[in-house]
């Protein structure tokens, strides 16, 4: 179903379900790249953000960013019928970061913290650099399956299917980081709550 703007007499694309746009880039070209753009302001936050939590280092998140929606274009080219987008965008970086990290050799890099804390209160900038420190410290599966829940807030049977795991694995997982996680910030929560 095609839904008009009553403002401007165009189409809005904004109304368009993702699985719509995704269908549009191949089905209607003249509308392929506002239908691609609309689909990549949507998604690109959650993309990026994952991206991050998988490659802390900064040029390798923002190639498997890149890279992901890039796949994401091409599969939408292609005669493939995808209900759920954001898994399926998510779902390819994560393939990504699979392969780059099998074909990595072994290197090592300091890189200056990237996180931006400008115009962010004290309290609230400490707190996201412990947030920040505390994920560092979990496993890569732990880490992956926090962020997907917490951060990117998606359910567990979706997470499930992105990471080929069983619904009480993505669950286990989710726990385990949350109790190390805590563990981690319980001083410093202690040592904030006091100076309160």
């Amino acid at each position: 179903m095609l839904l008009r703007s009553r403002h401007s007499g165009g189409e809005r694309f904004d109304e368009y379900t993702d699985a719509e746009l995704f269908r549009m880039i191949r089905e209607t070209p003249a509308r392929a790249e506002t239908a691609f753009r609309e689909l990549y302001t949507r998604l690109a936050g959650n993309v990026y953000a994952y991206c991050r939590c998988l490659a802390w280092r900064q040029d390798e998140s923002d190639d498997l960013f890149q890279e992901a929606f890039v796949r994401l274009y091409e599969s939408a080219l292609q005669e493939r019928e995808i209900t759920n987008v954001s898994g399926y965008v998510i779902k390819i970086a994560r393939n990504l970061f699979l392969n780059m990290q099998r074909d990595k050799k072994p290197t090592v890099m300091i890189e200056d913290d990237t996180l931006s804390m400008r115009d962010v209160p004290h309290e609230r900038t400490e707190m996201l650099e412990l947030i920040h420190m505390a994920m560092e410290l979990l496993t890569d599966d732990y880490r992956e399956a926090f962020f997907l829940r917490e951060f990117a807030d998606l359910p567990y049977e979706e997470i499930a299917g992105i990471m080929n795991l069983s619904n009480v694995n993505v669950r286990i997982r989710v726990t385990r980081a949350r109790e190390k996680i805590r563990t981690i910030l319980q001083p410093y929560i202690e040592e904030y709550e006091q100076e309160q």
